[in-house]
């Protein structure tokens, strides 16, 4: 491989409206806490900036690049060798258009539901207190309560990185499943139109404190992912009261710990790595496999050190 790190400023610095970084920490990008150095850090505040980080991956089709979102279901490793590229200001945007609600993607998702609530628009108030991003929730189709952020999306924008051009899909275009979408690995997903419902403001700040509540009282303080395995066979057979039947509550690896408080989360409680992490994973999901026969999937996305795989 060119050494292309030498040359990436060069080709696109003079280019970007957006941040660009060599040797960003992505631990700061995290709700985990967890991640050394990505080789460049690039932050889009345009869709003219996607374009040009297009050009400059098809220019050099070697290099490992992903997306990141809010960065609050995803494990980096100590080094990742390659382009990790992360929604700026300029993409984080929120706007009102009678009854809709347009937000940036990388726009947080709380954010929208609060900033809906004070236009007096509600209808996404359950997905209060998911942490990440808006486009990050869209991609994986986030969901509580039984209901799913899909219930809401009328219009999704993107810039395909791989293919080099922008995409609008309306909602009946995606497919929509539990906790995944079948929108591409290289979409960027720039803008999303949200249809919600008329109500009054205080109705929406009530519900909105409600699900806050309720959310904070069930999951654990320290930083995570979030839930760390699909569950097997919602909503009967959950991977939180499979790993608790199993004793795991407070299994440490290093400063990796399985929550006392919510077994399918791994928590950080320190200086953990990824390799503590994963060999907590490895663990359960041996234990649960030889006692329940089901064999446990990773809702976090795990980042590898020369990943080539575009996961965003």
């Amino acid at each position: 491989m060119e050494d292309w790190r030498r040359d990436i400023g060069k080709s696109l610095g003079t280019y970007l409206e957006g941040k660009l970084a060599m040797g960003e920490e992505m631990a700061a990008h995290t709700s985990y806490r967890i991640g050394g150095s990505a080789d460049v850090f690039v932050e889009m505040e345009s869709v003219e900036d996607l374009q040009n980080v297009a050009r400059f991956l098809a220019e050099h089709p070697k290099v490992p690049w992903q997306i990141l979102g809010g960065g609050t279901n995803v494990l980096y490793p100590e080094h990742y060798r390659g382009v990790v590229i992360h929604p700026g200001k300029g993409l984080s945007k929120i706007k009102k258009k009678e009854d809709r609600v347009i937000a940036g993607a990388g726009a947080e998702l709380l954010e929208v539901i609060k900033q809906a609530a004070e236009w007096s628009l509600g209808g996404m108030d359950f997905l209060a207190g998911i942490p990440g991003s808006v486009g990050g929730a869209l991609k994986g189709n986030a969901g509580a309560f039984g209901r799913w952020i899909s219930e809401c999306v009328e219009l999704v924008r993107g810039f395909d990185l791989a293919e080099r051009v922008e995409r609008e899909l309306k909602n009946q275009e995606i497919e929509w499943s539990y906790r995944k979408t079948n929108l591409r690995a290289a979409l960027f997903i720039y803008e999303i139109v949200l249809k919600l419902e008329p109500r009054p403001i205080m109705e929406c700040m009530h519900e909105i404190s409600r699900v806050l509540s309720e959310r904070m009282a069930k999951n654990p303080s320290e930083p995570s992912a979030g839930c760390v395995f699909v569950n097997p066979e919602p909503p009967d057979v959950t991977a939180g009261r499979l790993i608790d039947e199993l004793g795991f509550k407070g299994r440490r690896i290093g400063d990796a710990m399985c929550s006392p408080q919510h077994a399918n989360f791994i928590v950080n409680v320190g200086k953990a790595t990824q390799a503590d992490v994963l060999t907590l994973i490895t663990e359960i999901k041996k234990a649960v496999k030889e006692r329940f026969g089901y064999d446990l999937v990773e809702e976090i996305k795990i980042i590898r050190e020369t990943m080539e795989e575009h996961n965003g």
